[in-house]
């Protein structure tokens, strides 16, 4: 499953929430939130999954046989473009969502829920993450209301009751979409980019090389007199910043993010020295 919002609107909560209520009963349960800045407003992800066996797969979902998005506003088609044929989307949404798909679509007016229920954020803003998990259970697990109150309960505290009555609604008011003629049809994936297959493990397809992450040091190894040309530096380099070149190691300041660990693991002393980056 994949959670989608921004921050703020408690996306990571909601996932906590859910693999409490999965676990209640008696999936196992793996979740974890991903984001860009530690701000309001960014964009948020959290990603959850659940099995009758233990989860051993620990990268994020790529590709995600539920999509839940907790912002009123509707999913960008890169989100939805994750969402596998024959999957459920959950919408934060009063009205229709005018567009049908190789997948079901459900929807949940999580926001006025949440305003009626005084459930608001500090800017005064209705918080839908909850009702879009009564939403979700419904959907996923029927019998599972029971659990999610337990789940909301014990995580939220003075707030709890308050939360409760919002996924009851939450739970009750989920209404499926059926498609209609005037739907607008939504591609899964543009025709001119193939879906690429996924890795079996968690594994780097690219490096910070793409970008020029030199900016971001705060300081810089510099090379002295000592340097052996050894290249233990170049092999525990994270970046890939370091080599040898006519037998005398260079270093690319473009892209070293001075993270030291080329100084850490140098067997020469003091043959590579932190300096402060100029201003």
């Amino acid at each position: 499953m994949l959670l989608v919002g921004r921050g703020g609107e408690g996306v990571v909560l909601a996932s906590q929430i859910l693999a409490d209520t999965f676990a209640r009963a008696g999936f196992w349960v793996q979740s974890f939130p991903e984001f860009t800045a530690e701000r309001r407003g960014a964009p948020i992800s959290a990603f959850l999954r659940w099995d009758t066996a233990p989860v051993h797969r620990r990268y994020k979902v790529h590709d995600c046989d539920v999509l839940a998005v907790v912002s009123p506003s509707p999913p960008s088609p890169q989100v939805v473009r994750t969402v596998r044929p024959g999957g459920l989307i959950v919408l934060n949404r009063e009205t229709r969502y005018p567009h049908s798909g190789p997948f079901e679509i459900a929807r949940v007016p999580a926001s006025r829920i949440a305003q009626r229920n005084d459930i608001l954020s500090s800017e005064g803003r209705p918080m839908g993450n909850v009702a879009v998990l009564g939403a979700l259970v419904r959907l996923l697990v029927p019998d599972g209301l029971t659990f999610l109150e337990e789940a909301i309960a014990s995580r939220m505290g003075a707030l709890g009751d308050a939360n409760v009555h919002a996924a009851r609604e939450g739970y009750a008011q989920c209404t499926r979409q059926h498609a209609l003629a005037g739907d607008l049809p939504f591609e899964q994936a543009d025709a001119q980019e193939p879906r690429r297959s996924r890795p079996v493990f968690a594994v780097s397809t690219t490096d910070s090389r793409g970008n020029h992450t030199g900016t971001w040091s705060l300081d810089r190894p510099v090379l002295t007199d000592e340097c052996t040309a050894c290249a233990l530096c170049a092999l525990f380099c994270p970046e890939g910043v370091i080599s040898r070149s006519d037998g005398a190691m260079v270093i690319d300041y473009l892209y070293c993010k001075g993270c030291g660990i080329c100084e850490v693991v140098c067997p020469v002393r003091n043959a590579i020295a932190l300096e402060a980056v100029p201003a």
